[in-house]
């Protein structure tokens, strides 16, 4: 009996690979018209799907596998009679091989976003713009792979190129058994799966219907441990090729991530995405312990270790800017896990060697900032928000007047506070931060250890009045009573506490100039 193999590709990698050993192997072959034309282009026959079924391609390809012959070929149980005598009867020969794969609608998806801003878009870019998209949904290729995964008995299923070279070297050892025809299934349905959720999050997106959550990433790697060595981690990544995260870092040199690394990394990218100007940030369990801004990035840094030169050691560091042989020799002489950049100097990524277990990454530092929705497992459910809106408003709320230089100043602490654990203080002044603490079950002791810190910074100036930000609103008045004591006359926070007045009295008799931005920045 002859086999047949149909193949039917958008992705047409390693193709003469596959259809070479087929031929080899006594495969005759049947393929939609775009993939016979490539394989006629490699120098082998192969018949048309249309050469085979009842109807031909119709509605300008929609329906070309959709045939009683293809899915009677591949749906055949071969051990039952009366499929077989079905078979004879309608003259349908029994397919062994599906080599499928399916549209771009990711791409097509990417693409045509691209093309306008939510802003920009009118009816008719919005009717053009669903048209392409549905013109990209496969639906032949879908019921191509779920027909071949069904009957995997009988029938291997080839979705992804990479898999070519394992498929050719057992046939040619005459290794294509059951167990194997099943993975092969199992990947058809993964890859079923994955192109329907992507279908199905775009048009909940479109609809603003969020009553199922599905998510589709792919396993990169396990790791070494969770956050403890006692628990089992592994690391996914999304198809979503966001800037200003791990899955577009590279990893130049160091030991693999850990779970921990990963969370971290995360927190630094989110964090460093606020600044425009040449910024660095140090992150310790998920929290910045130091920021610092200045017009290049070697001083950026140093602002940033002086915030707290101790919780900085084995730690991370991200930098917005390309780094240098100077920085790369001050960042090796602490003990660092992780140092991120955008791009390094030759001479820089010479002086890192000298730190082998150091992770050096080069981040991807576009700037797309696309938003994203953070998606967080609890026991038994899961709890998904969309990310922090990068810009506060100001509201001036005292007597005493904030200028804008101030307002800015104030902001650029407002920007480090939002990233660092409720509760949250960070002290500062116009060109530095001073102090960070956050993690705190209080806030007057947060203020209490930012203001410690701050105090011991070498770059505080005690002829300028500090300021202050805070994650989340006053109830009481010790956060002000701690300011007037400590000449800090400027704040910076949500405001919202049903004891708004009596903070805004307290400030306007001491002088001090308060802001609300009525966005409050709690994070667990």
């Amino acid at each position: 009996m002859n086999k047949y193999a149909l193949i039917s590709l958008t992705n047409k990698d390693n193709l003469y690979l596959l259809v070479s050993n087929l031929v080899s192997n006594n495969f005759k072959l049947i393929a939609t018209t775009s993939t016979a034309k490539a394989i006629n282009e490699l120098g082998y026959e192969c018949k048309l799907v249309s050469d085979i079924a009842s109807y031909p391609e119709i509605l300008n390809g929609r329906v070309k596998t959709l045939q009683p012959e293809i899915h009677g070929g591949i749906l055949a149980d071969l051990s039952n009679e009366e499929h077989l005598k079905d078979l004879e009867k309608h003259h349908i020969n029994p397919i062994s091989l599906v080599v499928c794969n399916l549209y771009e609608f990711e791409k097509t998806l990417s693409d045509e976003e691209n093309k306008f801003n939510d802003s920009d878009k009118n009816e008719e870019d919005i009717k053009n713009k669903d048209k392409n998209i549905i013109e990209s949904i496969d639906i032949g290729g879908v019921t191509l792979i779920r027909a071949a995964s069904k009957n995997f008995e009988y029938v291997s299923l080839l979705c992804d190129p990479n898999d070519y070279q394992e498929y050719v070297t057992r046939l040619n050892e005459d290794r294509i058994d059951y167990n194997y025809r099943k993975f092969l299934a199992c990947k058809g349905y993964i890859h079923t799966a994955n192109y329907d959720s992507k279908i199905a999050n775009y048009f909940m997106k479109e609809n603003d219907y969020y009553n199922q959550l599905f998510i589709s990433a792919t396993k990169l790697q396990d790791l070494r441990y969770g956050e403890n060595p006692h628990q089992k981690a592994y690391v996914y990544l999304d198809s979503d090729k966001l800037s200003y995260s791990i899955n577009t870092s590279n990893i130049i040199q160091g030991k693999e991530l850990s779970y921990n690394n990963m969370v971290d990394v995360d927190t630094a990218y989110q964090a460093i995405m606020e600044y425009d100007i040449p910024c660095a940030i140090a992150i310790k369990h998920a929290t910045p312990c130091g920021a610092g801004w200045a017009k290049d990035i070697n001083e950026a840094y140093q602002k940033c270790f002086d915030v707290d030169s101790k919780s900085i050691f084995g730690g991370i560091v991200i930098l917005n800017r390309k780094v240098n042989y100077e920085l790369a020799k001050t960042l090796t002489s602490i003990f660092l896990e992780i140092v991120i950049a955008p791009d390094y100097d030759e001479e820089a990524l010479k002086v890192f060697t000298s730190k082998k277990n150091l992770r050096v990454i080069k981040g991807d530092f576009t700037n797309d900032k696309k938003a994203y929705e953070q998606v967080k497992s609890i026991r038994g459910a899961y709890l998904v928000q969309n990310t922090q809106d990068n810009n506060a408003s100001i509201e001036q709320v005292t007597k005493e007047k904030v200028d804008l230089n101030t307002q800015a100043a104030l902001n650029m602490l407002n920007k480090v506070v939002k990233h660092v654990k409720s509760n949250a203080i960070v002290i500062g002044q116009k060109e530095h931060v001073l102090g960070i603490c956050g993690g705190m079950v209080n806030r007057i002791d947060a203020a209490k250890n930012a203001l410690n810190y701050a105090l011991e910074n070498k770059c505080y100036d005690k002829e300028q009045p500090l300021m202050l930000a805070s994650d989340g609103f006053f109830p009481f008045n010790d956060i002000v009573d701690l300011c007037v004591e400590n000449n800090i006359k400027y704040i910076i926070q949500p405001g919202g506490s049903i004891n708004d007045e009596k903070m805004i009295e307290a400030c306007d008799v001491n002088n001090i100039g308060m802001v609300f931005t009525h966005t409050r920045y709690f994070r667990h």
